[in-house]
This record gives C-alpha cells, structure tokens and sequence, in this order.
C-alpha cells in the first residue's frame, strides 16, 4: 500500500497575498522619474570623428605609385630620345636653320634654297652615320633617289630640289614652288624615320 506524500518543509505558499483581501493593503508602484529628468539623462547625438587627411586609403598609394611609374617610363623615354641620332640630327638641323635664317635676317620661315641648304648636310651626315661613306659621295639623281627611297621618304620634287639647290649660287636657285613650311615638315620627318 502506498503511504500518504508528504509535502516538503518549504513548499509554496498557496495563500492569499494580503493586497487581494478586503482591508489588504496594495503595496505602492516603484517610482518613476519624470520625463523632464529621464529627457534631461540622455546624452546628444554622437558622431563619428573626423576623417584624418593622413594616412590616405590604399588606392592614393597606388595612384602615387603609377604616377611616378609613368613618370619614370615618360622620363626614361625622353632620355634615350635625347641619345638617338634622330634628335641629335633634328637638333642640328634647326641650329643651322635658325643660324642660315638670322644671317638673311627676314621673319618666317626662310625661303626654300635656305632650308635645302641647312638640311644638305645634316642629312648627308645622317646618311654616313647609318651607311657609311659611300652614300656620301652620291650627288644629283643617285642622291635624289637615296631621299626618296624609305617609309618617309621626300616627294620627287623635293629630292631633286634638295639635290640640287645646295650647289645654286645665293637667291639663284630656280623657283621649284616648295613651300617652305611643307619642306621643314618634310625634312624633319625624314630626320625622324630614318635615324
């Protein structure tokens, strides 16, 4: 047979609290604080500090890295520009242009003759720098030829003109109707092309 349960010494307290009895005293609300005192403990808005200027993000670093890439490839380029036989060629040509211009002392471009002579020789010097001595020794149509021949070579006017204006006493030179602008382009490319 089964033996009554006992309940344990502290079981719950089943009872009616005192506050639902009649006369029962309602225990009090713990107190609230106003709104003005709970508006007055909350802190403003909180923005995040400023964005320091430095250290810059990683893309400003690679940004200034390719700059000063491309500035040593631009750098580099201009360098071995300057060692080329074309520069040193182009530069000589304009030295004897402008030295053959300020002794006829006119403005502009001078006239044909004077630029077939200061190309004469540069370009003649050009060509022995790259074949040797043999080119140089060429004159009238064998050296007109030589002019026209390559990727940028003088248009047969040109060539013939150039050929033969050098040995043409001082403004007596036959009008070949050469501009003078088309023929400083013109030998400045040959200059370029061929060196």
């Amino acid at each position: 047979m089964t033996s009554p349960t006992t309940l344990p010494p502290t079981a719950p307290d089943f009872s009616t609290p005192d506050f639902l009895t009649p006369g029962g005293k309602i225990p009090d609300a713990p107190a609230t604080p106003s709104l003005e005192e709970q508006l007055a403990t909350l802190r403003d808005i909180h923005l995040p500090p400023d964005v320091p200027f430095w250290p810059p993000a990683p893309g400003w670093y690679a940004l200034a890295g390719l700059v000063m890439l491309v500035g040593v490839v631009l750098a580099i380029r201009e360098w071995r520009w300057r060692q080329t036989l074309a520069y040193k060629a182009m530069k000589e040509f304009e030295a004897t242009l402008a030295q053959a211009h300020a002794q006829e002392g006119g403005d502009g471009l001078p006239d044909a003759q004077t630029i077939a002579v200061a190309a004469s020789g540069v370009l003649r010097r050009l060509v022995r720098a790259q074949s040797g001595d043999e080119a140089t020794a060429l004159t009238g149509e064998a050296w007109a030829r030589v002019l026209v021949a390559g990727k940028a070579g003088f248009g047969v006017a040109e060539a013939a003109y150039l050929a033969r204006a050098p040995y043409y006493p001082p403004a007596a030179a036959p009008d070949a109707g050469i501009a003078p602008k088309a023929f400083v382009t013109a030998v400045r490319r040959w200059i370029r092309a061929r060196a």
